[in-house]
């Protein structure tokens, strides 16, 4: 058991969330509102993931009590940071020493294997969101006491010492095609033209599958962009990358996974109603949460419009923050939400008069039943509920696990 637990893999990741988990959940860190918070929450991170990498086999570092005080206070209560430690590598663990049976039970997050791919591309990721929040960037651990750091300086390129001359060419290319990837990835989804906003509406019960009209979407995107020059950049960083040699390096896994990546520019929303109507709405990846809240008000009634409305999605229940992109929030390419209010709740209608004319007969009225195959999930980068599960009720959870306020 005791190996298990200290086990260490040099492999791709497997079971664990997807690398662009950290790229998401890293900037939700950095859209923390007190300076103060924010920095020991990055601070804080990055001396967990140091401490494994420092001491690669200590199974004692790789376990964290989510009820320790000092870890409520500067990382467990940021869902945002503890979402990043998922997806480096940490699950959620009942606590086997605890003495209280209400502590035992999801009381840890522990990390039964070190993937140490993953662990040094979290140091990179929350490196880049210490810069952009003028944190200090601790170095990357290896020092001359860590048994395990020439396997840490085999995968993190920056700390490669004595290299032969060709591999540190290739180290640098590499590097270099990895940046550019990430860069046009980033751009396509910043520079992507305007998207309208086609509202429609229609009863949940007789909705189109979501994930057929996100591919129409992004059917209509392929239609409408030059692909050919990102093709011809894929073709020369394989290129890049091929040869005789058998030099292997996190930035070439990386290159590969970024290489099959696609950069979903548009956003298929749906707002789900208390009375089980639905709006539909199309956005640019890149629009912020201010932009959509903006533009989904009108559409609303007047009653509603009036009242402290807030769109979220769940579980865990998460307010949209009008800071953050849609990208970044993880609900690209499409995603199912809801409408919340605080305090008195409206009653229906809850859309604009010209979307409830697309209504029609309620589905009670009308002998229509919501069928098997309608899921009500959110798909992409880092999303709530997933494809192929069943839609959550529209009933709103309590809102202690809200995250985000409606401006």
């Amino acid at each position: 058991m005791a190996e298990a637990e200290a086990e260490v893999s040099n492999d791709v990741p497997s079971g664990l969330p997807d690398a662009t988990k950290l790229g998401s959940a890293g900037q939700r860190i950095l859209a923390i509102e007190d300076e103060s918070e924010r920095e020991e929450a990055i601070s804080t991170v990055f001396k967990l993931i140091h401490n494994i990498l420092g001491d690669l086999e200590n199974s004692k570092k790789r376990k964290v009590k989510k009820a320790n005080a000092a870890f409520q206070r500067k990382v467990g209560r940021h869902a945002a940071a503890v979402d990043f430690l998922r997806a480096s590598g940490f699950l959620d663990a009942d606590d086997a020493e605890a003495v209280l049976e209400e502590d035992r039970k999801g009381g840890l997050l522990h990390m039964p294997v070190a993937y140490i791919l993953r662990l040094t591309d979290a140091h990179h990721v929350l490196a880049g969101v210490a810069k952009e929040a003028n944190v200090l960037v601790p170095s990357m651990p290896g020092g001359s006491f860590n048994p395990c750091s020439s396997i840490v300086q085999s995968v993190d390129t920056t700390r490669s010492a004595k290299a032969p001359e060709a591999w540190k060419s290739q180290a640098e290319s590499l590097r270099d095609e990895v940046k550019k990837r990430e860069r046009e990835l980033q751009d396509e989804v910043e520079q992507a033209p305007s998207v309208p906003l086609r509202p429609a509406a229609f009863w949940l019960s007789a909705g189109r599958r979501l994930e057929e009209v996100i591919r129409e979407a992004d059917q209509e995107e392929e239609r409408t962009s030059d692909s050919h020059l990102l093709k011809e950049q894929v073709a020369s960083a394989k290129q890049a990358i091929s040869g005789s040699h058998t030099f292997e390096s996190a930035d070439k896994k990386r290159l590969a996974h970024l290489q099959r990546a696609k950069a979903y520019k548009s956003c298929v929303l749906r707002i789900v109603c208390p009375d089980k109507s639905v709006l539909q709405v199309h956005f640019r990846s890149a629009d912020k949460g201010a932009q959509v809240l903006e533009s989904i008000k009108p559409l609303l009634s007047d009653a509603v419009q009036a009242s402290k409305w807030y769109v979220y999605r769940s579980p865990p229940l998460e307010r949209m923050n009008p800071k953050t992109t849609l990208a970044a929030a993880g609900l690209a390419p499409g995603a199912v939400m809801y409408l919340g209010f605080d305090g008195e709740k409206c009653s229906p209608p809850f859309l604009s008069a010209d979307l409830s004319e697309q209504l029609g007969p309620c589905p009670e009225e009308s002998g229509v039943t919501a069928p098997a195959s309608f899921t009500g999930e959110a798909m992409g980068w880092g999303a709530g509920h997933r494809l192929g599960e069943k839609s959550a009720p529209a009933k709103a959870p309590k809102l202690e696990g809200a995250t985000s306020k409606l401006d």
